[in-house]
C-alpha cells in the first residue's frame, strides 16, 4: 500500500510475531488491541522517519518486518548533512511521542467508564509510543539512539570509528542485565543482538580514520597546485586561486568548510579525476562535513574512472556516513574489479542488508561475475 506517497510493505512476520506476543495476554480481544497498538505506532514512527526523508529529497520506503519496522531510502541521493541524519533519526521517536501525548491527552478527557477494548489499546499505545520509544533512544545499535550517537561521534570524534559501537556494546551489556532482572526477556534478545553486530563493525571498521597529509604548520591551507614548468620565467604572470577550478573550490571549503563548500569541493575534484587526493580530504578532520551521499556518489565516478581502490575508500567512507545501498553496492563492484571477491561477496551481503533490491544488477554488474559460482549466489539472486 502507499501511504502519503510512500510505499509500505507489511512482512507476514510482522503480524505473526505481534500476534504471538499479543497472546500472552489471554484472550483474542487482548490480541487483536496489541496488534492493531503495536500495527500503528511502529507505522507511525516509519513515517515520521520517512516523511523527514521525502522533505530532505529521498524516495523513501517502510517495511513493517517480524522486528519492528524500516525507513529505507533509495533513488535521488538527495541533499543531506550529519545534523539532517540526526534529524531523520530523531522524526521517528518523535512522532511517536506526539502520538502518544495526543493518547494520553484523550485518555484523561474521555469518560471514566471506556470499554475494556478501547482502554486495552489506548494502554498499549502508550506502551508502544512512549516506552518503547524512550528505549529507543538508548545509544546502541540498530536503535535510532544508536544512529544518533554513531552520526555524533562521526561529528566530533571523525577519526574514531569504532567509539560508537564500544559505546553500544556498554550500554547493551547494562541492557541485558536489567532486562533479565525485570523478566523483559524480548529486550533482553534485542541488546543481545545489538552486541552481536557492534563486535562484526568493529572487526571492519579500522581503528582509525585519521588522513595521513605532509606535515604543515598550523592553519596552513594544503596546496593541490602543479609546480611550475622547468624553464619558466621568474617574472612570469602568477596565476591566482580562482584560476583553477579545483583549487578555487578548495580554498573556498578552506576558509568555510561546510555541506555547500564540501558539495563543490567533491565536483571539482571529480572533475579534474583527483579520486586519492579527495580521500584524504574527506578522512580529515574537515571532511566529517562532506555527506554520505556526496562521497557516495564520488565513489561511483572513481569506479566509473576506472579507478577502484579511490572507490573503495571514498565508498566505505560514505557508508560510514549513513549513504547505504548507495554506497555498499559501490564498494562491492570496485572490491570486485580489484578482483578481491572476498570483499566483493562480503560488500554484496552488506548492500542486500541495507536494502537493495535490485537483483537484476547484480546478474548485469560484469565486476561480480566471478562471484557466480559462490554458493551464496542463489540467495542473493534467487532467479540467477
Amino acid at each position: 500500500m502507499t501511504l502519503f506517497g510512500i510505499p509500505v510493505r507489511i512482512e507476514p512476520s510482522f503480524l505473526f510475531i505481534t500476534a504471538l506476543i499479543g497472546l500472552q495476554g489471554g484472550d483474542i480481544a487482548s490480541m487483536v488491541a496489541w496488534v492493531v497498538a503495536v500495527f500503528i505506532g511502529v507505522l507511525v514512527h516509519e513515517m515520521g522517519h520517512a516523511l523527514l526523508m521525502k522533505y530532505y529529497g529521498f524516495e523513501p520506503y517502510i517495511v513493517l518486518h517480524g522486528f519492528g519496522g524500516l525507513a529505507g531510502r533509495e533513488g535521488n541521493f538527495g541533499r543531506t548533512s550529519i545534523w539532517r541524519e540526526v534529524l531523520i533519526s530523531l522524526a521517528g521517536p518523535g512522532a511517536g511521542f506526539v502520538l502518544g501525548l495526543v493518547v494520553f491527552v484523550a485518555l484523561l478527557a474521555a469518560p471514566a467508564e471506556l470499554p475494556q477494548g478501547i482502554q486495552q489499546l489506548m494502554g498499549n499505545l502508550l506502551m508502544v509510543t512512549i516506552v518503547w520509544g524512550i528505549l529507543n533512544l538508548l545509544p546502541m545499535m540498530p536503535l535510532d539512539g544508536g544512529n544518533v550517537s554513531r552520526l555524533l561521534f562521526l561529528r566530533f570524534a571523525p577519526t574514531r570509528p569504532r567509539w560508537s559501537w564500544y559505546l553500544g556494546i556498554v550500554v547493551a551489556v547494562m541492557s541485558i542485565g536489567a532486562s533479565l532482572a525485570i523478566g523483559l526477556y524480548f529486550w533482553a534478545i534485542i541488546s543481545a543482538f545489538s552486541i552481536v553486530q557492534a563486535v562484526q563493525e568493529i572487526r571492519r571498521l579500522p581503528s582509525t580514520l585519521a588522513a595521513r597529509p605532509a606535515p604543515r604548520p598550523a592553519g596552513q591551507a594544503v596546496s593541490f597546485r602543479r609546480p611550475p614548468p622547468k624553464g619558466a620565467a621568474t617574472g612570469a604572470l602568477t596565476h591566482t586561486p580562482d584560476d583553477d577550478p579545483m583549487q578555487a573550490a578548495r580554498s573556498a571549503f578552506i576558509r568555510s568548510p561546510d555541506a555547500d563548500t564540501g558539495e563543490r569541493l567533491v565536483m571539482a575534484f571529480v572533475a579534474a579525476r583527483r579520486f586519492a587526493g579527495l580521500a584524504a580530504i574527506a578522512a580529515g578532520p574537515d571532511g566529517v562535513v562532506l555527506s554520505g551521499a556526496v562521497l557516495a556518489a564520488a565513489a561511483s565516478a572513481a569506479l566509473d574512472a576506472g579507478v577502484p581502490r579511490s572507490a573503495v575508500e571514498l565508498g566505505t567512507l560514505a557508508h560510514t556516513r549513513g549513504a547505504g545501498v548507495h554506497a555498499s553496492g559501490v564498494v562491492a563492484r570496485a572490491y570486485g574489479r580489484l578482483g578481491q571477491n572476498d570483499d566483493a561477496a562480503r560488500w554484496v551481503e552488506r548492500a542486500l542488508a541495507d536494502g537493495w533490491r535490485d537483483t537484476e544488477s547484480l546478474r548485469r554488474a560484469p565486476e561480480l561475475a566471478a562471484l557466480v559460482d559462490d554458493p551464496r549466489w542463489r540467495e542473493w539472486v534467487p532467479n540467477g
